[in-house]
């Protein structure tokens, strides 16, 4: 059966549906066009490298914020790491709702997100700032999909996923859990991590 990873932009993993809304996947599917951006300084070596690799060729676009082009219960597994608190809270809303959806019984939907208390038990006055601009992510202002739309602690995260149909949520740890891969998967370790059961 199928594994479903939301969000992957440039980490897609072999073995699973890996879905994203990046500009790079238009780019990646005109020939030259990365290459051309590199040559005009509109495209860092780093992410032109990745196009050569086709790493972006690999990656399908998915909206989650509306419903997923995908039959009820035809995933095993659904990942997201660091893309849930990008979506405001009624588009988060349906992307979980629409994880559990195509979740098949007894499947996983693993989830990583900035800790909202971690981040803020980090406040400091004399830092407002520069504490406000990581947790908003704000450096970027061209574009707000890379923005911070909503943060979540463990008990949001738990309430937001009970409540749209989860039966049973579980804190996790870093690359430990039910969700296959999570080895290869988590790559932020300072990550507040939950699995989610159908």
């Amino acid at each position: 059966m199928d594994r479903l990873h939301l969000g992957c932009f440039d980490k897609p993993v072999d073995g699973w549906v890996n879905t994203d809304v990046t500009p790079h996947l238009w780019i990646a599917r005109v020939p030259g066009l990365a290459a051309a951006l590199r040559v005009a300084g509109r495209m860092s070596e780093e992410r032109a490298e990745q196009h050569r690799r086709g790493i972006f060729r690999r990656v399908r676009r998915l909206d989650v914020s509306k419903r997923f082009p995908y039959a009820d219960a035809s995933f095993e597994a659904v990942f997201t790491s660091h893309m849930l608190e990008h979506l405001f809270p009624d588009q988060g809303r349906n992307c979980v709702a629409e994880a559990l959806r195509v979740l098949a019984p007894g499947g996983v939907l693993r989830v990583a997100v900035p800790d909202l208390d971690r981040m803020i038990s980090t406040y400091r006055p004399d830092r407002a700032d520069e504490w406000a601009e990581a947790l908003f992510q704000v450096r970027d202002q061209s574009s707000s999909k890379n923005q911070h739309h909503w943060m979540y602690n463990e008990t949001s995260l738990r309430a937001l996923l009970l409540g749209v149909g989860f039966s049973r949520v579980v804190r996790t740890s870093y690359r430990q859990g039910a969700c296959p891969d999570v080895e290869i998967l988590d790559n932020r370790p300072e990550s507040l991590f939950v699995e989610a059961f159908k």
